[in-house]
Order: structure tokens, then C-alpha cells, then sequence
């Protein structure tokens, strides 16, 4: 088993405990139980059983706190599984953006060598995570959950996405981007609007407003953390962006229902 350990931030709605990979098949169950906090498993190869339903490879399960459960795995396929703790009042929030299991708590994903490559990128980290990193490889990782397979994707602008997404809390230019993923400018840009719809810098400015919107409903961040967590150098640049795009002031967005 590998696991890596991250630290608890100043909010207590929102949080990721920790990142796991059990690549042991007699380690890689559940007895019958309950778990205090939410729970994530990517089956990455092989299949098991999670509350008596079948779950293979290119599956996950979804643990929310306080619910019983057990998991195993199959004997004629053992299984391997990655998974991601996390817990908060908005915990659940926040995964229901996200992860949509069918009433087996058994959701889709996006298994793919890029997946593969960011388990790898995550456990070369140093332990412990930071909780502003663990929260970047968080929302980073379950962006693959859904039902929608992307037939292609391209290597250039994945490590792009990946590379801003880890990295969202401070400013980034688009000349160190180009320069991280190895292609001049001008390419990178011609990349994103032919795969993404739009450019590096746009698609950059929308991660930083949704990040921000959702960090605003369900957190209970000051202004200013979340402007930090969004990489803006204050809170009236932030405010005068978030206003902006979204028509209301980031104080009025989070009041408003």
C-alpha cells in the first residue's frame, strides 16, 4: 500500500485527508462496517465487489460518512485501487458536483494512461501534502470521474490543464506553461482552441472563476483565502475579476442562495 498523508487547511468544510493506491489484493477489502469520512476508490485494474455489486476496472465506489459498507476483492481477478479521502460539512457537496454513482454507489471514470501518470506525479510529492497541493490534485483527479469517455485527448494540452490546475494558487503566464509542457507559444494556443474551444489564457481565467465560485458556496473561506487559493495577489483584483464574469461581487454570489 502507498499512502500520502495530507495537511488539515484552516477550513473545517471542505478538506482532503489523504490519497491511497493498495496494490495488495488481501489488503484491499472492507469488512462490514462504517467509515467517518467520504471515500473515493478508483478500481484501476482487476474487479471486486463493493456491497455485493460488481465493480471492474474503469469503475469507482462512493463511501459517504456514516453509511455501512464492506468491499472485497475477486479471487479470480484481484483487483488494485486508488482511492481519496476527504471530509467537511460541504463534503458532499462538492462531490455530487462531481461523482454520479448509480444507486449501487458505483460511479465512471476516465481510466487512462494520463490517470496513471498523476498517481505516479502525486506519490513522488513530498509527504505530507500541503492542503492547498492536496486540494489542486483533488479537483484534478475528479475531473476524469463521469460517464462521458473522451475518445482523444492530447498529451500537450492534458500536462497544460494538469499543470494549471496543481498550480492555481499563484499567478501563471503562458510562456511558462508553453515552456513546462516543451512547445513554444504560439502551438500551445493553437492546441487549446482546437481541443479545449478556446485559449490557454481563457481557459486559465474559467478554472480560477469556478474554482472561486465553487470555494464561495461551499466553504466558508474569507475573501481573501479564497482569493489567495485562486492565485490573485489581493482581493480587489479578485473582486473586480469575479464581479466581472460573473455579474455579482464574490459577497453577493456567496449570499445569494
Amino acid at each position: 500500500m502507498k499512502l500520502m498523508l495530507a495537511e488539515r487547511g484552516t477550513d473545517e468544510d471542505f478538506y482532503v485527508l489523504n490519497f491511497g493506491y493498495e496494490y495488495e489484493s488481501e489488503n484491499a477489502r472492507w469488512n462490514k462496517g462504517l467509515r467517518n469520512m467520504y471515500v473515493m476508490h478508483y478500481v484501476l485494474s482487476g474487479e471486486g465487489y463493493y456491497n455485493s455489486a460488481r465493480v471492474k476496472s474503469g469503475e469507482g465506489f462512493f463511501i459517504r460518512p456514516g453509511e455501512k459498507c464492506e468491499y472485497h476483492t475477486s479471487k479470480d481477478s484481484p483487483w488494485k485501487y486508488f482511492w481519496i479521502a476527504f471530509g467537511g460539512k460541504e463534503g458532499g457537496n462538492i462531490a455530487k458536483k462531481y461523482v454520479a454513482p448509480n444507486t449501487s454507489g458505483i460511479f465512471e471514470f476516465n481510466l487512462s494512461k494520463e490517470f496513471f501518470a498523476l498517481i505516479d506525479e502525486l506519490f513522488s510529492e513530498e509527504a505530507p501534502l500541503s492542503a492547498r497541493l492536496a486540494l489542486g490534485y483533488f479537483y484534478f483527479f475528479i475531473s476524469y470521474n463521469g460517464k462521458e469517455k473522451i475518445a482523444y485527448k492530447n498529451a500537450y494540452v492534458e500536462d497544460a490543464k494538469k499543470y494549471m490546475s496543481l498550480n492555481l494558487s499563484r499567478p501563471i503566464a503562458i510562456t511558462e506553461l508553453a515552456s513546462y509542457v516543451g512547445v513554444n507559444d504560439r502551438y500551445l494556443y493553437n492546441l487549446f482552441v482546437k481541443h479545449e474551444g478556446t485559449s490557454p489564457k481563457r481557459y486559465l481565467s474559467e478554472l480560477r472563476l469556478s474554482r472561486a465560485a465553487l470555494l464561495l458556496k461551499s466553504t466558508r473561506l474569507s475573501i481573501s483565502e479564497i482569493a489567495e487559493h485562486c492565485g490573485f495577489p489581493d482581493v480587489l483584483s479578485f473582486s473586480r475579476f469575479f464581479s466581472k464574469n460573473k455579474s455579482f461581487s464574490p459577497t453577493k454570489f456567496r449570499n445569494e442562495g
